[in-house]
């Protein structure tokens, strides 16, 4: 037997007020046809709900038991609506993040503090620290949603959108002989030996072509995947490191950071699946932009633009 939604509302709204004219009123519905959908539902039930005298209307046993599970009913019907659309909003719901290196510091707290006040309702994942490769295999294996990266080349299957450039800098060793410069230049650094990210990232990448201005190659002492691992081996005195500039959110006893001479710089991207913009990951696509903007020091000339326009590189 299959009870209608409306006939539990016109139910319970009789069964509360006592009184059909109330009832009516409330529900905005002659009186004559509120009495008859009840008769109608009795009917179909095969018992009696109300028992109906001229100046009062009183719930038999079997009405109670049917007026509490009809609030039931409507009150998850209604919490279901509400749900519904704040998911359809993307206000709701299951997301997963992904950052690379040092915007797991600069970068992601702020954006996971500005989500709780904004969409308290969307139940984060976050991953941080991880390589622009690493990032792109877990979109791709659908391990992550939306990941901020650095614009490297382009894969197959995801959309991008640049939010704007970083800077590196370099962070040394406290006491070694660069940290008594202001400035470091390319053909300083040249000399080096240097702690480096893994060879496949971003970062090394622009390195290599940093110093190759100098016709040099980077000699790497020892390499790590981890920014947070990196600084330790700099504060160790294995020797400096070109990092984005947002690693000077990590405060290591036993590191500085000096600005280099004409500096090479990373572009920081937003990456999704395409043909997967959500509501969900617009609402977090917009929030990262934000906290972006803010962060990084330089942005692109648009940095509000809308993941609905991005760079798509599906082939």
């Amino acid at each position: 037997m299959m009870l209608e939604t409306r006939q539990l509302q016109y139910f319970a709204t009789v069964a509360e007020e006592r009184h059909f004219g109330k009832a009516a009123e409330r529900l905005k519905l002659a009186q004559p046809y509120l009495s008859q959908q009840i008769r109608k539902l009795e009917r179909q039930l095969g018992t009696t709900l109300l028992n109906r005298t001229t100046r009062t209307v009183a719930l038999t046993p079997a009405g109670s038991h049917l007026l509490e599970q009809a609030r039931r009913v409507l009150s998850e019907l209604d919490t279901l609506g509400s749900e519904v659309q704040l998911i359809g909003a993307g206000l709701k719901g299951p997301l997963r993040l992904g950052f690379t290196g040092s915007t797991t510091y600069g970068v992601m707290p702020q954006v996971v503090r500005r989500t709780a006040m904004a969409a308290p309702n969307l139940q984060l994942g976050v991953s941080g620290e991880m390589t622009t490769p690493r990032l792109v295999s877990q979109l791709l294996e659908r391990s992550i949603d939306i990941a901020l990266l650095r614009y490297g080349s382009p894969m197959k299957g995801l959309s991008y959108q640049v939010l704007g450039h970083e800077t590196c800098i370099l962070a040394v060793p406290t006491g070694s002989p660069l940290d008594d410069l202001e400035s470091i230049t390319a053909a300083e650094l040249a000399e080096t030996a240097l702690v480096g990210y893994p060879e496949n990232s971003v970062v090394s990448a622009v390195t290599t072509a940093f110093l190759s201005e100098q016709s040099a190659s980077p000699d790497y002492s020892i390499r790590a995947s981890e920014t947070s691992t990196l600084m330790s081996l700099v504060a160790a005195g294995l020797g400096p490191a070109i990092v984005p500039r947002t690693a000077t959110a990590l405060e290591i006893p036993g590191v500085h950071f000096r600005e280099i001479t004409e500096a090479p710089r990373t572009e920081l991207a937003l990456a999704w699946r395409t043909n997967e913009e959500t509501q969900t990951v617009t609402r977090m696509a917009r929030i990262i932009t934000e906290v972006v903007s803010d962060v990084i020091d330089e942005t692109a000339s648009d940095p509000a633009a809308s993941p609905a326009e991005p760079k798509e590189h599906a082939s």
